[in-house]
């Protein structure tokens, strides 16, 4: 691919040939051939302009004060002592090679700016609506997050009583079963499954009521330093290498530290389940703008683009066994918190980013 350099040197190149070329005809062409060179004088008008449109009039008088050199050899030697006239015509033609060049070269400025000016607008319309378009998907999320969360409200209380009556009902059973008999074991499994839905239904009651947060100011540091000792033992246990990079310039900052420190080891924990064969998780704080910035990238092979956009939805897991209520849940506690939570596909892996604004 031409650098635009190279691509400068080349347009000079081409319009000097072409103002040489068009001289070295005027030499070449005999004097009673008066048609020939009055066809050659015009041809000088071709470079001039493209020099003029390329460059503007800095360009266009260049081009036009160097045709009027190469031109003015050939007046002086072959007309000026034959046709006085024809030659007062031709230098008078050297004024309008330069007026012409710096005119067409103002015109040609005012175009590359209005081109400029074009650009500019489109990047800034592209971009405000890349904006729109992700703050009306944020909304989408929200709303869509909302509505759930008062269904699931709706079914926890239908839910949770049956189950307590269920589990009562299987104790008195039990009771009255002896130890000997094998009927006792299917009362023990009657009560894991109990207590295994009513955990489940209290995940969904936290996704649908989550508390508001408690905030108290807080360093984002000591948090990310609390959740590498929460999973170092798993890390080990799995063989992944956890790199915390954490800037120290970190202020304390107002948020529920225990909220933010959930939202955090649920990111941590679901980059260790897509590592299990070992990997690296990183962990890094880091300061843009008026925000704290926190990322979790891990190794373990990132994330399918067609799922990404469904990753923060309610109950959508890759997961055999997940509730698909992690992620949802944290990502509510960002924006409980005035910030933002989003993934992408890093070098190797998964890279979760949280974005929490800077507060007095």
């Amino acid at each position: 691919m031409m650098t635009p350099l190279r691509s400068v040197k080349l347009h000079i190149a081409v319009i000097a040939s072409g103002i040489l070329a068009i001289t070295a005809l005027h030499f070449a062409t005999p004097l009673q051939f008066v048609a020939l060179h009055e066809i050659y004088q015009r041809l000088y008008y071709v470079p001039i302009l493209a020099a003029a449109i390329l460059f503007g009039w800095r360009g266009g008088l260049a081009a036009s004060l160097f045709a009027s050199a190469a031109y003015l050899p050939h007046i002086w030697l072959h007309w000026h002592h034959l046709q006085n006239i024809y030659a007062l015509n031709q230098y008078a033609e050297l004024v309008i090679f330069n007026v012409v060049g710096v005119v067409t070269g103002s015109l040609g400025d005012q175009i590359q700016r209005a081109r400029a000016r074009a650009e500019k607008t489109s990047a800034e319309l592209q971009r405000a609506y890349s904006e729109l378009r992700q703050t009306f998907e944020q909304l989408l999320r929200a709303d869509r997050i909302n509505s759930i969360g008062e269904l699931s409200a709706a079914v926890v209380h239908e839910v949770r009583n049956p189950l307590a009556s269920i589990r009562g009902a299987v104790e008195i059973l039990e009771d009255e079963i002896p130890l000997s008999s094998p009927r006792r074991e299917f009362a023990g499994i009657i009560k894991t499954e109990v207590d295994r839905l009513d955990s489940l239904v209290g995940e969904f009651l936290r996704f649908a009521r989550p508390q508001k947060p408690a905030v108290a100011p807080a360093s984002l540091n000591e948090i990310m330093q609390a959740v590498c000792t929460l999973i170092a033992g798993r890390a080990e246990a799995q063989r992944v290498a956890i790199e915390a990079g954490f800037v120290s310039d970190v202020p304390v900052i107002v948020i529920d530290a225990e909220q933010i420190k959930q939202l955090l080891l649920n990111l941590a924990i679901n980059a260790l389940q897509a590592m299990p064969q070992g990997g690296r998780l990183m962990l890094r704080t880091r300061l843009e703008l008026e925000r704290a910035v926190v990322e979790v990238e891990d190794t373990g092979g990132g994330i399918d683009p067609g799922l990404q956009a469904r990753i923060f939805d309610p109950f959508f897991t890759t997961k055999e066994k997940g509730t698909g209520l992690g992620l949802s849940i944290a990502y509510k506690i960002a924006h409980e918190h005035g910030g933002s939570l989003s993934l992408e596909n890093g070098k190797e892996g998964a890279l979760f980013r949280l974005l929490l604004p800077l507060k007095d």
